[in-house]
């Protein structure tokens, strides 16, 4: 059965719409005095902004880019005067202070005000996002899923006198967002110092009381818990699990590389007064989908991502989220027309700025828009696969059938055949630049495991893959072990094997692939076996 249609039925959907996955969203309307924030952003309104910073201070910020200095910034009339800048960023996105930095504004209480209610906010340079709408598409998509998340404008700016061209302006994670998602904002804020986790000393960038960790530290010890089933009973306790399974299934759907779950950065951690669980806050959302074809279930990077995949239950209910985010939140059509409306908006005013910034920015923009169709793609046909199957062992030997096809191209073609001796055989043949598998999905317990079968081919052209193999051979999905196995050019049968070590409670998809410009394979049905060594 479709496991979409099964799962994503009309009730199940209103069900987990109304207790699950939206229990823990807050309205902004709550954020005290938000009216005046909520505007901008939400009106579409492309700022003008000019920031003049005292000569002296600028070779201070040549020298110390994120120590802050005074600043003043105009719009239009308005002169903000008592307001103090830094510069933000790190390996990728950081620009020196007389390229196009990424800025952080800093609006003190007393003097001239707030900033349209803000009293701090970054201008992102958008320079690994060049179609500038990443970041206000992307974010939008955790809070319908109920996961706190700063939201998005768009502003161009001058800095003592100099064009620096459209930035994208973004909320920054203090008291007054927090007043929006919690009926407490001021507990805790950490941020994480380059691919950093909760084991680690994270900074504290808001916050009262000791510096302890003592929430950390007490999810970090929940996370190391031998028994899976005291694991995730203590999971519960430390970490808003609910809000986590969005948000790392957001993570994982938008393929966000460059976050908590694959890279263990660009993140927040707050800490919730009243539930004292901790909630993740996603953060620089202006790389996502670089690998259309992700996989759902991904070697996770953080220790709480981890967690989760190594907790049975926990694995689960990620799975069932993440189904139904993509089926309720990953709404192509929506997401398309969110960008088109964005671009529309900044068009003419990027038009009459400067001609070549608004072609530019539509034509990314075009861009972002078919990565969102490619990965619903991908998606769509990953979670209509047939559930993974139980495998039967004699003296610790499984044999494999039930085969299906994947990675399919116009180049190649595959089918089950039996070749002149009678031989049941998987076929694969390319006529041009292929990738493309037998594949079979099946649970596996810990421990050390051989996937092993015989194959020959006839002039197998290869095509490296990186961190994959080439020409044709065995390997399973999702991990970073090359294969080494693999047979090129004309060979006759050979005995072909992968050994792997099976995390705790683990699916594995097992792949006979041929990755050639040309050539033909076959996989010998009856050989293909998993052994399990210890």
């Amino acid at each position: 059965m479709n496991f979409c249609r099964w799962f994503f039925s009309s009730a199940a959907i209103a069900l987990l719409i109304s207790v699950g996955m939206f229990a823990n969203a807050r309205p902004h309307e709550t954020r005290k005095g938000s009216a005046e924030v909520d505007a901008l952003f939400t009106n579409g309104a492309v700022l003008r902004l000019r920031i003049d910073v005292a000569p002296t201070n600028i070779v201070a910020l040549r020298q110390q880019p994120h120590k802050s200095v005074p600043a003043t910034v105009r719009e239009g009339e308005k002169i903000y005067s008592n307001v103090t800048v830094h510069l933000k960023g790190s390996a990728g996105s950081f620009r020196p202070i007389d390229d196009k930095p990424g800025l952080t504004l800093h609006f003190q209480s007393a003097g001239s005000g707030f900033f349209h209610g803000l009293k701090k906010f970054h201008l992102n340079n958008s320079v690994q996002d060049p179609s500038y709408v990443s970041e206000l598409i992307c974010t939008a998509l955790f809070r319908e899923a109920g996961v706190p998340a700063t939201r998005a404008a768009h502003a161009l700016v001058e800095l003592n006198g100099r064009k620096l061209g459209l930035f994208v302006l973004l909320e920054s994670v203090d008291t007054e967002f927090l007043a929006s998602s919690f009926e407490h904002p001021h507990g805790n804020v950490y941020g994480q110092p380059g691919n950093g986790d909760i084991t680690d000393a994270l900074e504290r960038m808001s916050g009262h009381g000791p510096l302890d960790r003592a929430e950390l530290k007490a999810l970090a010890a929940a996370t190391s818990e031998a028994d899976p089933a005291r694991r995730a009973e203590r999971l519960q306790q430390t970490l808003d699990v609910d809000r986590f399974l969005s948000f790392m299934a957001l993570e994982v759907l938008l393929d966000h590389w460059d976050g908590y779950t694959l890279s263990r950065h660009n993140y927040r951690v707050y800490q919730d007064l009243t539930t004292s669980r901790v909630v993740f806050i996603p953060h620089d959302l202006d790389q996502v989908i670089r690998n259309p074809n992700a996989p759902i279930l991904p070697g996770a990077s953080g220790v709480v991502s981890q967690s989760i995949l190594n907790t049975p239950e926990l694995r689960r209910r990620y799975l069932e989220r993440f189904g139904t985010i993509f089926t309720n939140v990953f709404v192509v059509p929506r997401l398309t027309n969110r960008v088109d409306e964005a671009v529309a908006r900044m068009r003419p005013v990027l038009l009459a700025y400067d001609g070549n910034l608004a072609a530019q920015m539509e034509n990314q923009a075009s861009s972002l828009k078919q990565r969102f169709v490619s990965r619903a793609q991908f998606l769509a046909k990953k979670l209509d696969m047939p559930p993974s199957e139980n495998l039967k062992y004699q003296d610790n030997i499984a044999k494999l059938s039930g085969w299906r096809r994947g990675g399919e191209n116009d180049n190649a073609q595959q089918n089950q055949i039996k070749d002149a001796n009678g031989k049941a055989a998987l076929w694969i043949g390319a006529e041009g630049q292929s990738k493309v598998s037998w594949r079979k999905r099946v649970k596996v317990e810990p421990g050390h495991y051989r996937f092993e079968g015989a194959a020959r081919c006839a002039g197998v052209i290869p095509m490296g893959v990186a961190r994959k193999g080439e020409g044709a051979g065995l390997r399973i999905s999702g991990t970073k072990q090359p294969r080494e196995n693999k047979l090129m050019g004309d060979s006759p049968w050979q005995k072909l094997t992968y050994e792997f070590d099976a995390p705790p409670e683990q699916e594995v998809e097992l792949i006979c692939e041929l990755c050639a410009t040309k050539g033909e394979v076959w996989f010998d049905t009856d050989s293909l076996r998993l052994v399990r060594i210890k």
